[in-house]
């Protein structure tokens, strides 16, 4: 089967980027003939720009000079810019009958549409209803697009990689988070529950926000709350090693957002065990249930100091937590059993 998948570069940081690096992990592209094809960048704006014309012309060429045949076309798109880029490469694609399977990841596009003038929207619906099939992240993103579109929509949760053995015999000191330092991210909300928990928790603890974004915002933050003590900001971690240190070496992971799709971070961290502290937004509450963490409301940081103070005082069975949350992305969120659901929708075309 031939597969052509366009999304961001690889060396785009973020949640999209990792979902596709699994997927080819997994073996995609062992199982189908898979071309990647990026168009976007990750760089300035004007740099964005040009490699997108370039990328699209390339496209228009292979479909329309050199007449390369694909049997389907997997896009991931999130909103905003990536919309518009991905509505011209629908059109493109459309043109050529090739079924396309456009895969939902933006945390915002809600926003993004009810924001929009009645003629986006309209742009925005009709670009839907021109693709094949749509990929919600998760039942209450699927009932989202199918109010929006025509389209038929299959949910299809995020998926990471299980692990064989998580050692109970690292100390674990990191109430960690992951992914864009901001304000949709609810950074700030998390420095403020150091500040409040400054002198009642263990000095072993510390705070470790990883991530690109406001880095030197979130450090001017920490130091005018005189809390430079309980955090450590490392920036973006590439390194897989380094990542999974991270992860081993978690008691909490909390992301506290404002918005959000299926976050590949809340599930990477229960894939080791973590208990999850998160909120109540998109696909959030699918997965981190009862028996994975707590769910709050966003901006709740009274709430959000409570659950952390359960968590590290073993007010909650957190041994418990931890086998429940590596069965459950063993059984539910594994990406081995969403490459097979993936490549069965790929067959229907």
């Amino acid at each position: 089967m031939r597969v052509i998948m366009i999304g961001s570069h690889l060396r785009v940081t973020g949640g999209i980027t990792r979902v596709v690096k699994n997927y080819i992990q997994a073996g995609l592209n062992k199982k189908t003939t898979l071309e990647y094809f990026p168009t976007y960048y990750g760089s300035n704006h004007f740099v964005n720009i040009i490699y997108f014309l370039v990328q699209f012309i390339k496209l228009f060429l292979k479909l329309n000079v050199l007449n390369k045949k694909y049997d389907v076309a997997h896009l991931h798109m999130s909103y905003r810019g990536s919309f518009i880029r991905k509505s011209y490469i629908i059109k493109l694609l459309k043109n050529k009958n090739i079924p396309i399977v456009l895969h939902m990841h933006g945390s915002q596009f809600k926003d993004f549409y009810n924001e929009s003038s009645d003629k986006r929207k309209r742009q925005i619906t009709d670009a839907l209803n021109k693709v094949t099939v749509i990929l919600a992240l998760g039942e209450q993103w699927k009932e989202y697009y199918k109010s929006i579109c025509e389209t038929e929509v299959v949910s299809l949760d995020n998926a990471v990689f299980p692990k064989q053995t998580i050692s109970d015999s690292e100390e674990k000191i990191y109430i960690t988070t992951m992914g864009v330092l901001s304000q949709r991210k609810g950074t700030y909300d998390l420095i403020e529950v150091g500040a409040k928990l400054k002198g009642k928790i263990d000095r072993k603890y510390k705070f470790v926000i990883a991530g690109d974004g406001e880095i030197e915002k979130v450090k001017k933050k920490i130091n005018d709350l005189d809390v430079d003590d309980l955090f450590f900001i490392p920036g973006w971690i590439s390194d897989e090693k380094k990542i999974e240190e991270i992860y081993r070496k978690s008691i909490i992971y909390i992301l506290p957002s404002y918005n959000e799709g299926m976050p590949m971070s809340i599930l990477e961290a229960m894939s080791y065990g973590v208990p999850i502290i998160s909120t109540d937004v998109g696909s959030i509450p699918s997965v981190v249930e009862k028996d994975n963490g707590f769910i709050i409301k966003p901006g709740d940081i009274d709430d959000l100091e409570n659950k952390v103070m359960k968590l590290l005082n073993k007010k909650t069975d957190i041994k418990y937590i931890r086998n429940n949350n590596i069965k459950k992305v063993s059984t539910i969120y594994n990406i081995y059993t969403s490459l097979d659901e993936l490549l069965l929708l790929y067959k229907k075309f």
